[in-house]
């Protein structure tokens, strides 16, 4: 099983290591192709997370259910009628019950209404094996299309899925990924096989990649806010960062069954438990506990940056950057390292070698590097610092590890209520000064005084330069301290 969760985005930039790509960026210089990729909006699947979106649950999280759009406020309008409706408690869900909830939104894509307007199974598909929470409701769900008139509202809508449907092909570089993933891993579905996106407004966390039968896969994948909007303006910088959640999806049915040809190596080269802290991939979440199941996450968001590099070239390094924080969040404390190594190995490759080639020098350097790694923290202040706000404050930061004496450091600066700005801190106007071989750092900054308490955040979205040490590891996303005024 392949999840991903979506968050919200600050953009930023960085400029990293230098590739030798010649590509096309422009969307009217984007190659025209044969559609290889189709989009659907079911109307099972959108039933599923009608009902989700009702739920206490579904209304109360924060990330579950997209909310902050017109079509979300219509649903509540036009289902009041049935906001008691027992289903409704039935399938209140939360995060701990997070399989139910998939399964539920996921398996209802193997529905289908009969000629009685009642829903039935046209195929054998389950997204969590051992959950079956949408055949186990199906009485419920039944009673709740009737008296909620579910169909006549799908009906009345259908222009707007077909406009979110158009839009998410339009900006998605769908043909882009799929071609460029064949050309690097080979192909791994025959002409027979069918790919297919599913969307849903709704869906705001827990992308996942599932085969669906033996000639059809498919990506329940999250829809980009600007796709949704008439209102904000489209970009390539925006793309650039949105079609992440799509393409770690995708490459995964390019990158596992390469990583299975290469299992033993992997199992020798590749030790999960120095790479991977606490994200959750084991057993108990549908993951194996083998090194393959960690790498195979590891790569696919070195393979996003490499696609970034061929066709966002401009932005593939800062948009690099912040995927990079988001999955050290996450437990994989080493993605910055490891993507940048691959990186690194691609631009230096043999004319005609391929990803897939790449995978034994890859391999190679994991087996060398973890029997060094280490996370760098800061080791002081711990979590606070006291201060005089009317002076200009000089701050001193230790490191456990010495540290990259770059002459540039962004951090977020905030009060914890509405301030929040990026600060970059340099020599010329803070002073910035490394000593003791980089294992600490001092700047001073100015702090108004109209506040008792500072914030200063590090290596989060937006924070153009980050704090890295000099074996290329990032201190950990979102650390921080408190500055107290004395």
């Amino acid at each position: 099983m392949r999840i991903k969760q979506s968050f919200r985005i600050i953009i930023c930039s960085l400029s990293l290591a230098v590739f030798t790509f010649s590509c096309k960026n422009s969307k009217n210089e984007r190659k025209e192709s044969k559609e290889i990729i189709r989009v659907e909006y079911p109307e099972t699947y959108e039933l599923a997370n009608i009902i989700l979106a009702l739920t206490d649950y579904g209304k109360t999280d924060k990330w579950e259910v997209r909310k902050d759009f017109e079509y979300y406020n219509k649903v509540h309008e036009y289902f009041k009628s049935v906001s008691e409706h027992s289903l409704l408690d039935s399938v209140n869900y939360s995060r701990e019950r997070w399989e139910e909830y998939l399964s539920f939104r996921t398996d209802s894509y193997a529905f289908t209404f009969d000629e009685n307007n009642q829903l039935k199974r046209k195929f054998d598909f389950y997204a969590n094996k051992g959950f079956q929470p949408f055949d186990n409701h199906l009485d419920l769900i039944n009673d709740f299309v009737q008296k909620s008139n579910f169909r006549d509202f799908f009906a009345q809508n259908k222009r707007y899925y077909n406009a979110v449907s158009d839009k998410y092909k339009k900006t998605q570089y769908l043909n882009e990924m799929r071609e460029f993933l064949i050309k690097e891993f080979g192909e791994q579905y025959s002409n027979d096989e069918k790919y297919n996106i599913v969307l849903s407004p709704f869906v705001y966390r827990m992308n996942c990649h599932r085969d669906i039968d033996s000639t059809t896969v498919a990506d329940f994948i999250t829809i980009p806010n600007y796709v949704l909007s008439d209102t904000i303006t489209t970009n390539e910088k925006d793309i650039a960062t949105s079609i992440h959640n799509l393409f770690t999806e995708m490459d995964h049915g390019y990158v596992n069954p390469t990583t299975n040809q290469y299992k033993e190596l992997v199992d020798k080269s590749f030790n999960a438990h120095l790479w991977d802290n606490k994200s959750g991939y084991n057993k108990s979440n549908g993951y194996d506990n083998s090194g393959s199941a960690v790498f195979n996450e590891y790569m696919t968001w070195a393979v996003y940056d490499i696609f970034l590099k061929r066709y966002f070239p401009k932005y593939a390094d800062e948009i690099g950057l912040n995927w990079s924080f988001q999955n050290d969040s996450r437990g994989f404390q080493y993605a910055q390292l490891f993507t940048q190594q691959f990186l690194n190995i691609y631009n230096q490759k043999e004319k005609g070698e391929t990803l897939k080639d790449l995978y034994p020098k890859m391999l190679e350097w994991t087996s060398e590097t973890q029997k060094d790694l280490s996370k760098p923290r800061i080791i002081s202040p711990k979590d606070s610092t006291s201060t005089n706000f009317s002076e200009k404050t000089k701050i001193a930061i230790s490191f456990s590890e010495p540290m990259k004496k770059n002459d540039t450091i962004t951090t977020i600066f905030q009060d914890g209520k509405n301030l929040r700005k990026l600060i970059h801190l340099n020599n010329i106007e803070n002073n910035l000064n490394w000593t003791e071989n980089g294992r600490t750092v001092e700047f001073e900054i100015s702090l108004p005084d109209n506040r008792n308490a500072y914030y200063l955040q590090f290596n989060w979205w937006g924070t153009r330069h980050p704090l890295i040490s000099e074996k290329g590891i990032l201190v950990k996303s979102g650390s921080y301290f408190k500055i107290i005024d004395e």
